[in-house]
């Protein structure tokens, strides 16, 4: 079983390996190159091309069910039962207080799933496979410096991916989608500026 430094290891080499397979693709989109896909791994529809398959971190921003349970206890004389239906009162309004706070739309863990990109949509392997058409996409919002995007669809919760292979996987979307490897109006960070205007 690894150790805790072996996993940090591995997590920062997957880093480097990830930003570098972004710069690398940038220079190559740079030099007037096309995409280059890879084998499929899945049945690709007509005029569909893989290009490639990471794992990813999920998190989707939506609300959430969340019961809270109130109580109101009082016995004794009158003064003893209004301090302790004063007492159930502001602890029920904190109970619901948080419950509210936990049910409003935010951003949830989904867990680390399988990706893959084509040129056509994005597939996530949950419990079962679920495709993520471009054609549906709204916004997209890469963070590479955070190794994350956020993909906005239309009809389903905005999904967020993170992991070290995230940023090559942001601008592989961004050429199919926009010519570019960036989306229309985003500024890249510094170092990938220099990479996509020479």
């Amino acid at each position: 079983m690894p150790t805790r430094k072996q996993i940090q290891q591995h997590e920062a080499e997957q880093a480097v390996a990830g930003w570098q397979s972004m710069t690398l693709l940038l220079e190559h989109l740079r030099a007037g190159r096309r995409l280059t896909p890879v084998t499929p791994t899945i049945m690709c529809r007509a005029g569909e091309e893989q290009y490639g398959a990471l794992p990813v971190d999920t998190q989707i921003y939506c609300g959430a069910d969340v019961e809270y349970s109130s109580s109101m206890y009082a016995s004794g004389g009158l003064l003893f039962t209004a301090a302790s239906l004063a007492a159930s009162a502001a602890i029920n309004s904190g109970n619901r207080r948080r419950a509210e706070a936990a049910a409003a739309p935010q951003w949830r863990h989904g867990g680390r799933f399988h990706a893959i990109v084509t040129n056509q949509r994005l597939l996530l392997m949950t419990d079962q496979w679920t495709s993520y058409h471009y054609n549906a996409l709204l916004l997209i919002q890469p963070n590479p410096l955070d190794y994350s995007v956020e993909l906005h669809f239309e009809g389903a919760y905005p999904i967020r991916l993170r992991g070290p292979w995230v940023p090559w996987a942001t601008v592989t979307i961004c050429k199919t989608l926009f010519d570019a490897p960036w989306p229309p109006g985003f500024q890249p960070p510094a170092h990938a500026l220099q990479l996509t205007t020479g």
